[in-house]
């Protein structure tokens, strides 16, 4: 995989909302994988962290297991597994503020100020322009974010000394389905 198709995929981790619970961003140093664990995906393990047989899903069997290992690890802080984390607020209000800064329309400044105090980070990472800027402005917006996002990227691989390039991202396809029986 080629390491923009990484950045993006890392970008869209950095760029959800911060309190989200329904999707995880992670590393696995052993693997060398970024992945995602969906919320629904904690049903195949049981309380003991081991592989639930009785919950069915559309995963093949060698995904359903490595969907249960990695929940496992995580769980018990293995060091190999690291999260990718959100955006924190400070940095996305930053960013933000940044941009706007070489806005010369004062009334459209003032709007966007605005929203820049409301961002609260319950929401992904991204300007609500809508009909009041350009399609220029949100491209540049877009161009600017991507660029910060990829400097603040960078950091944490060096951080967690984790190579871009002997890395990829693990891709068990769009759609999947779990089953359990409540009964």
């Amino acid at each position: 995989m080629n390491k923009a198709a990484i950045y993006n995929w890392l970008i869209v981790a950095y760029s959800e909302p911060i309190t989200n619970l329904m999707e995880t961003f992670y590393y696995d140093r052993r693997d060398r994988e970024f992945y995602s664990i969906h919320i629904a995906d904690f049903l195949l393990v049981t309380d003991d962290l081991t592989r639930d047989e009785s919950v069915r899903a559309s995963y093949a069997d060698d995904t359903t297991a490595l969907i249960a290992d990695r929940i496992s690890r995580r769980e018990q802080n293995d060091p190999e597994i690291v999260m990718i984390p959100a955006l924190e607020l400070g940095k996305r209000k930053a960013i933000m503020e940044e941009f706007i800064s070489g806005i010369k329309d004062e009334k459209l400044f003032n709007l966007l100020q605005q929203r820049v105090k409301n961002q609260d980070g319950s929401q992904r990472f991204c300007f609500y322009f809508g009909t009041e800027a350009t399609d220029e402005l949100k491209d540049q917006w877009e161009k600017w974010k991507h660029t910060r996002l990829i400097t603040i990227i960078d950091q944490f691989m060096v951080d967690n000394n984790i190579d871009l390039e002997s890395s990829r991202v693990w891709d068990i396809g769009n759609s999947s389905w779990i089953e359990m029986d409540l009964t």
